[in-house]
């Protein structure tokens, strides 16, 4: 029994490790969003789920970046 935790002790601290180190460019600064707003004179609806840009009510999809809705 006690050797199960000691494996999974080690096995947690592996794969802590592998997800460091696969990604070690990225840091949450480049990981936030930025956030775009319309012009003021410029009706819109609720912003693109994806990338936040302005959307209007008949839009198929975001015009930024294409992600098609619904």
């Amino acid at each position: 029994m006690l050797e199960i935790a000691i494996v999974s002790v080690f096995v947690g601290i592996a794969l802590v490790a592998v997800g460091r180190s696969t990604h070690p460019g990225v840091t949450a600064h480049a990981m936030t969003a930025a956030t775009v707003f319309a012009p003021d004179d410029v009706a819109t609806d609720l912003p693109c789920p994806w990338c936040l840009a302005p959307t209007h009510e008949d839009d198929r999809s975001c015009p930024s970046c294409g992600q098609p809705f619904g």
